[in-house]
């Protein structure tokens, strides 16, 4: 039935039903664009190495960053079973995806779905957590400053590159840490070891560019390593940035999402790019329907997404995306008052209206033990 012809509003359990329509993977598309993108990473690569012109190594140099950022994307889904009806298919074309952006399989697994899918928008718990005002006065002076350059837009998308590499790659997605429970750590470790095996083989491949080409083994190592990580770091930390940062979305101190019962469409961004781009992304900007259903796979999420929008036009968030409102959610979205939801800048002031309605901002006092807001007269 259509609900929105009809005059109704879809209901949760409706906005679920039709979601799991789209819930299943197609295994022979999965190995097409498993072995694509691997394809074309590797054929860049190859470019880098083995044409001449300088200006030629530079462009399949970019290209090789953004396919891996195609490849993370591929990873996600394989960790999501998206790729492939068979669990242990997934495993593998999971691990191998993640092998060339240098990510550890299992703390990837452990990170995206024991942390980020049960505790959505949780503070400090999640990439791009924003700080209250009391933590950032709290913290040292120098991460004070690096929290600056992470929401600064004069930065041309190195800020994202920073942030991933160091807040979040370096420190959760290649070695098992404190962070990581200890039924995980042996998997973990083992997994650390084929990542580090395949970096000290791609780089001991291009250092011997040599040997083999007319490449330096500085040009080598800049253009075919440095040059395409810096990219995927910049790329993936952007798109973790939008998924979840707009002064509509809300963020929590705790679970509170969960036991409040949001919907999930309210928590996450979807950023509307142009059909050829999103299809060349694998729609990894469709993102508010992967959170009403992970195992929605990336080239169904176009359709169902737009689905979810007739659906849900009181609660969906959508954002045709532009770079002036890039630059004003970074200039907007750089603190949160987790008691009065809403984004405020480095000086403690408000940005924007309230993410949360004044009906759900008292469900969630509620919940937290808190006394009831007082409204403040004007």
């Amino acid at each position: 039935m259509d609900l929105a012809a009809a005059g109704k509003q879809a209901t949760q359990r409706d906005i679920k039903i039709a979601m799991a329509k789209f819930a299943e993977p197609v295994t022979a598309l999965g190995i097409t664009h498993f072995i694509m993108d691997l394809g074309m990473y590797a054929a860049a690569i190859a470019g880098v190495l083995f044409i001449q012109p300088l200006w030629a190594k530079i462009v399949f140099s970019i290209l090789a960053g953004i396919k891996l950022a195609n490849l993370g994307t591929l990873g996600h889904e394989a960790a999501h079973g998206n790729m492939a009806r068979s669990p242990v298919l997934n495993g593998i074309m999971g691990t191998v995806l993640f092998l060339p952006c240098l990510y550890n399989y299992r703390l990837w697994v452990y990170d995206h779905h024991h942390i980020h899918h049960p505790y959505v928008n949780a503070d400090q718990t999640n990439s791009w957590a924003p700080f209250s005002k009391e933590q950032f006065d709290a913290l040292p002076p120098f991460r004070r400053f690096m929290e600056r350059v992470y929401r600064e837009p004069l930065t041309f998308g190195l800020n994202f590159a920073l942030y991933n590499a160091i807040e979040r790659w370096a420190p959760y997605h290649v070695f098992p840490g404190k962070f990581l429970p200890k039924q995980f750590h042996a998997s973990a470790w083992r997994h650390g070891a084929l990542v580090t095996v395949y970096f000290l083989s791609f780089v001991g491949l291009l250092i011997a560019a040599p040997l083999y080409s007319n490449t330096s083994i500085a040009t080598a190592l800049i253009l075919g390593l440095v040059v395409p990580f810096t990219l995927w770091m910049m790329l993936f930390g952007f798109t973790v940035y939008v998924q979840h940062t707009d002064k509509r979305l809300p963020w929590f101190d705790s679970d509170i999402d969960k036991k409040t019962g949001l919907p999930q469409e309210t928590m996450s961004l979807h950023l509307e790019f142009p059909a050829i781009l999103r299809t060349l992304m694998h729609n990894v900007y469709e993102h508010a329907v992967h959170h009403v259903n992970v195992r929605v796979p990336y080239h169904k999420a176009a359709a169902a997404q737009k689905l979810l929008n007739e659906m849900a036009p009181g609660t969906a968030v959508v954002q045709p995306f532009s770079f002036g409102w890039l630059a004003d959610t970074l200039r907007d979205c750089r603190l949160y008052d987790y008691d009065k939801h809403s984004w405020l800048d480095f000086d403690g002031k408000p940005t924007g209206e309230m993410t949360l309605s004044a009906d759900v901002r008292e469900k969630v006092r509620r919940v937290k033990g808190q006394p009831q807001e007082v409204a403040v007269p004007v």
